[in-house]
């Protein structure tokens, strides 16, 4: 696939797990896994995650991304509300502070975006798959770990 391609379909799935992350939905911990498991079986097979002339300077830069990946995913978890409905099933929506910190993680991309294209870095479109992947990773890591805390009716999340 070409980059614009890969462009167009990370941005769908953005789309995707926005509109599904501020819907209330049962939180399931199976599925919680899904799609980040693609999106990084996708992004790794397509390569071009470093830089074949900067090697060392395209790891340092993944590796920050990494940081911030998981960083992202940690704060999103916590502003995730979470409940448990009377049959005992567990529940879940984002919340306006969740799609904040969607927006200031994007942000983030696209400033690692610049500063690998200022540092002469050529990285492939598929680094962004895994930067989403595992960020949703960590966030629906940590989602299922509070919402496993949770043992009656009371909803646990941050002010919306």
């Amino acid at each position: 696939m070409n980059t614009a391609d890969n462009v167009l379909i990370a941005l769908a799935v953005l789309a995707l797990v926005l509109y599904r992350q501020l819907r209330a939905r049962p939180v399931g911990e199976r599925r919680l896994y899904t799609l980040p498991a693609v999106l990084a079986v996708i992004g790794v097979a397509q390569g071009g995650l470093l830089d074949g002339a900067h090697v060392a300077l395209s790891v340092a830069l993944i590796a920050a991304e990494a940081v911030a990946a998981v960083a992202f995913g940690a704060l999103r978890a916590v502003t995730v509300r979470l409940w448990r409905e009377k049959d005992g099933e567990l529940w879940r929506r984002g919340t306006g502070w969740t799609l904040a910190a969607w927006l200031v993680s994007i942000l983030s991309r696209v400033g690692f975006l610049a500063a690998g294209h200022a540092l002469g870095l050529k990285l492939g479109a598929s680094v962004f798959l895994v930067f989403l992947a595992l960020t949703l990773i960590v966030q629906n890591l940590l989602v299922a770990w509070r919402g496993r805390r949770i043992t009656g009716p009371a909803a646990a999340s941050v002010a919306s």
